[in-house]
């Protein structure tokens, strides 16, 4: 058991910087007020393991360049979640490179079937 606790307490501290480094950035986040509802009053906690599994098994980027349409010529990326429900990927936001500033495309108020 001993072993087994030295382990687990190695495998805790190398990732507790990642960790750390992004508990900082919801904070800046919150202090910035990026997003509507959390603010620098606002307090959270984290455990580990994670007290929920949250929508998504995975969160990954897929970058690309946009060679016809609107943004012609722009590089892009997607942040993408693989839902745990459908098991599918869903494009949860884009962002485009518009003159070496990252901006995030606006999602359509048009509601298309799925493929």
């Amino acid at each position: 058991m001993k072993k087994f606790m030295l382990i687990l307490a190695i495998v805790s501290s190398q990732s507790g910087c990642a960790i750390s480094s992004k508990i900082d950035a919801v904070n800046t986040a919150a202090d910035q007020k990026k997003f509507e509802g959390i603010d620098k009053n606002t307090r959270f906690s984290i455990s580990l393991p994670a007290s929920h599994s949250g929508p998504y098994a995975s969160i990954d980027q897929l970058n690309f360049n946009i060679e016809e349409g609107e943004y012609k010529g722009k590089n892009a990326s997607a942040l993408m979640g693989k839902s745990r429900k459908t098991e599918t990927w869903e494009v949860l936001m884009i962002m485009i490179d518009e003159n070496g500033k990252w901006i995030t495309l606006p999602k359509s108020a048009q509601i298309f079937p799925p493929l």
